[in-house]
């Protein structure tokens, strides 16, 4: 975040969370209000909803930039920028739409610090089940935005309002995912304490996400390894199956979304390519008709070859309707799910040569979906890849999916990181490269 933004981003943020809610503070204006006002005990509720929807809009920006790069979207509009991140090249810092995401991150990331910080002097003094409760959900919230900046991002600078923040360094951007699960652990215990099962298990499963990108960055990062792509994350298996057990059992089809709508936060993902139709799915996934709109599920589910229906489901919820439709611009995102948890469970169990574990855990899946259950008729690691393309569509994971698995787009140009320099992530941008001193070479003393 920018310096001049931070500031600016402080009065925005209090505004939008405490202006939501009633009998918070004596006010008749509520544009004056000030940063001290969060600190509040009465607007402890308020603060970390802040952090939620920060942390929702910021999502929203930054898995479009990233997912085009991969192939889940494609660029089929007027804006070049989206064509240079379609093609590969990933590094430009002037990148219009790499730079306009990389505000709501930074706005996301310091809100969720900032209620952790809060409501911890808040249950210092008044160690209630509310405090306790308000307390958890700040540090999933924080748990989550770090996820997300661990697994998209190639560097970044956590500043401070006015205060700059060194650089990360593209080699250390695993301590940010080993933050983001440090965060999420403090969340579990938190909601386990005042017993808040649901938000128990929402914290587990993005945990479970969280430990698995741990490993996937190693897997990939400074390039990718050896092999089949294929990581082990014992942490992440045990979190995923605790999480099932919670979310009903291995039938259940649970999941996690992210929530738009006019009288919050809007979904920037689903506006560019639900409503303006400037990017549009990949065409390995799907047909078009003459006017670009989706006509038919061309990816096939590789035992039956019929449409997969997994795919198909995972446009629905995209779109927040038929597959075929337009879609909705406030249309939910999928953080975790209860596929990818069996899914992380049976590459684990891959990774340890435990065949029928892996087959138990992608028959999981495939039952969802009534499928034939899989029994060797491909070999295991592409029946991975593939029930993971499917099942994780928009859900920020396919490029570094690419990038392990040795995936490359027919898009993607010599002279771009994607194709040159597989593990490449998205950059911190011109915004805050003209404002940090750390970045620019201006800091004095």
């Amino acid at each position: 975040m920018t310096n001049r933004m931070k500031t600016s981003a402080v009065v925005l943020l209090s505004t939008l969370a405490l202006g939501a809610c009633d009998g918070l503070l004596d006010v008749k204006n509520p544009n004056n209000l000030v940063e001290e006002s969060i600190e509040q005990v009465s607007a402890a509720s308020a603060v970390v909803n802040g952090a939620q929807a920060r942390t929702a809009r910021a999502i929203s920006y930054i898995w479009q930039p990233y997912l085009v790069a991969s192939d889940d979207f494609y660029w089929i509009g007027s804006r070049d920028a989206w064509l240079s991140l379609d093609q590969g090249f990933l590094s430009d810092p002037n990148n219009e739409f790499t730079d306009a995401a990389f505000p709501p991150l930074g706005d996301a990331r310091w809100m969720a610090d900032r209620a952790v910080g809060i409501l911890e002097g808040h249950v210092a003094q008044t160690p209630s089940a509310k405090m306790k409760t308000e307390l958890a959900r700040a540090n999933m919230y924080a748990g989550l935005i770090h996820m997300i900046i661990g697994e998209v991002q190639e560097d970044f600078a956590f500043s401070d309002k006015t205060k700059d923040g060194p650089p990360v360094g593209p080699d250390q951007m695993f301590t940010v995912l080993d933050k983001s699960i440090a965060y999420l652990d403090k969340a579990v215990s938190g909601f386990q304490e005042v017993g808040n099962a649901d938000m128990q298990l929402r914290a587990t499963a993005i945990r479970a996400r969280a430990k698995h990108s741990r490993a996937i960055w190693g897997q990939i990062n400074p390039s990718p390894k050896a092999g089949n792509g294929v990581v082990g994350a014992a942490g992440a298996a045990a979190d995923a199956l605790a999480a099932i057990g919670m979310a009903g059992g291995v039938a259940s089809d649970w999941r996690y979304d992210l929530h738009y709508s006019a009288g919050t936060v809007g979904n920037d993902m689903a506006s560019w390519i639900n409503s303006r139709k400037e990017n549009q799915v990949d065409l390995s996934l799907v047909s078009f008709n003459s006017s670009k709109d989706v006509e038919s599920i061309k990816i096939k589910d590789p035992i039956t070859n019929g449409e997969d229906p997994a795919f198909k489901k995972r446009l629905e919820h995209f779109r927040n309707g038929p597959f075929n439709s337009k879609g909705d611009t406030y249309a939910p995102l999928t953080v975790v799910s209860a596929r990818l948890l069996h899914l992380i469970l049976a590459e684990d169990a891959l990774s340890k040569g435990d065949n029928p574990g892996f087959t138990t855990h992608i028959n999981h899946v495939r039952a969802m979906d009534g499928l034939t259950p899989y029994s060797g008729q491909i070999p295991a690691v592409d029946m991975l890849r593939h029930t993971r393309r499917v099942n994780t569509f928009a859900m920020g994971l396919r490029l570094a999916d690419m990038y392990r698995f040795g995936v490359k787009d027919t898009r993607w140009l010599a002279g771009g990181e994607a194709r040159d320099k597989p593990g490449t992530m998205l950059p911190i941008t011109i915004i805050e490269l003209r404002s940090n001193c750390y970045l620019n070479n201006t800091c004095s003393g």
